[in-house]
């Protein structure tokens, strides 16, 4: 089953963008990071029809997701070890998603920056590589939900 994007170019487009600025323009890559998961986020919550603000920031939007895709929910019923352990790791994508948003403040392209980035390579694929992480682990519940009959989308047109 392909994955139910609303629109994957919106998607690539950010991915192609960070992937060309990890050397050349690592603020701007930095801030792509925090813009996919951004858009990532609006179309999981569009495409299942639940309402967001447009003053949500990207903390806003990630608790709406986690709430739709019960991420706090009992994460290996099988074992209550294994859950909690789970459950410890999932607190730290919240802390990561606050984090991108911090570091593009700090170290992208945002806010009109009155002094020059001291944004390295390094800082880029740091950003890139938890963005890839929140996005992958997100797209394959919200798969996983659908798959179950637990979510529906909304078709696209």
């Amino acid at each position: 089953m392909q994955r139910p994007y609303t629109d994957p170019d919106v998607l690539q487009e950010h991915l192609n963008r960070i992937r060309s600025g990890l050397v050349a323009d690592p603020p701007a890559a930095i801030s792509s990071c925090k813009n996919l998961l951004e858009s990532l986020f609006k179309i999981i919550l569009e495409r299942s029809r639940v309402a967001y603000s447009r003053s949500d920031d990207i903390p806003d939007l990630y608790r709406k997701v986690a709430e739709l895709l019960a991420l706090n929910a009992e994460a290996v019923p099988e074992s209550a070890r294994a859950s909690q352990t789970s459950q410890r790791i999932l607190r730290t994508l919240v802390t990561t998603v606050n984090s991108l948003s911090e570091l593009r403040n700090e170290l992208g392209v945002g806010h009109g920056q009155s002094t020059r980035s001291a944004a390295l390579a390094r800082h880029a694929r740091l950003a890139l590589n938890a963005t890839v992480t929140i996005a992958e682990f997100m797209l394959d519940t919200w798969q996983t939900r659908l798959e179950a009959g637990v979510l529906e989308i909304e078709p696209t047109h």
